[in-house]
């Protein structure tokens, strides 16, 4: 799983993860503020994301983990704490 993610991209999904535990969908601002990012960079992070299948974005905004999104947020939160 980590040849396909970069280091940044594992940290937006634990974010997510962790600020979203029951998967009723997220703000690219609330990432934003959560990560410390500029919107242009979050965009173009959840772009990468869901293009790789690991996130949904809807037009307006609201961006969702995929079950890939939540397993490899889940995954790499988990093995942080170790």
């Amino acid at each position: 799983m980590s040849r396909e993610l970069s280091k940044a991209q594992i940290k937006y999904l634990v974010a997510m993860y962790k600020m979203d535990p029951e998967g009723k969908g997220l703000r690219s601002i609330s990432i934003c503020r959560e990560l410390d990012v500029s919107r242009p960079s979050a965009h173009a992070m959840i772009e990468k994301l869901d293009d790789k299948g690991y996130v949904k974005k809807e037009f307006y905004g609201i961006v969702y983990l995929t079950n890939k999104g939540v397993a490899a947020g889940k995954y790499y939160m988990e093995k942080k704490s170790d």
